[in-house]
């Protein structure tokens, strides 16, 4: 069946992704981790929000947020009324250690909170050894893939995703 599946979808529908200590991720983000895992430095206050992609992310920091922030934001006025959490939580892999950079945390008001798509045995040894708290949140796999398939079609250059390409997908 996934023959018949790449035939009927060429190769525009492959993602570039690459099995990276354990897990799948997108290969462009392969330095970014490496990057994370060789400086970043935790202290025993920091939060990291844990979750695979599309798997309740945007919820998870929107609920810490508000909670961290309850005494400084009342919800009428909180930045989440006007600004998508992921602006204000930003991903370790995706944006802090993006390309290269080696952000200084210095400025950053504890408890710092952080999040990630990176599974746990792929977390620095800095958060492993440390106090820090981690959150994960998951869901039901099927919800996710079908969350994601959703997702990958809002782009105009992936309208036509196939959801049985991520019902053929090996792990």
């Amino acid at each position: 069946m996934a023959d018949q599946s790449n035939q009927r979808h060429p190769l525009k529908h492959t993602l570039n992704s690459t099995h990276f200590q354990g897990f799948w991720c997108p290969s462009e983000f392969v330095r970014n981790i490496i990057s994370f895992q060789n400086h970043f430095q935790a202290l025993d206050d920091d939060i990291v929000l844990a979750s695979k992609p599309k798997d309740g992310t945007t919820w998870l920091k929107s609920l810490a947020f508000t909670i961290l922030n309850r005494h400084r934001f009342p919800l009428s006025v909180s930045p989440l009324n006007t600004t998508n959490p992921h602006d204000f939580i930003l991903f370790f892999e995706l944006s802090h250690y993006r390309n290269g950079r080696l952000p200084d945390f210095a400025g950053i008001s504890s408890p710092r909170l952080f999040s990630t798509h990176l599974p746990y045995h792929a977390l620095t040894e800095s958060i492993k050894q440390s106090n820090a708290r981690i959150v994960y949140v998951t869901r039901n796999p099927l919800d996710i893939m079908v969350s994601q398939w959703h997702f990958v079609r809002s782009m105009p250059e992936l309208a036509d995703w196939p959801l049985d390409i991520g019902l053929n997908r090996k792990n």
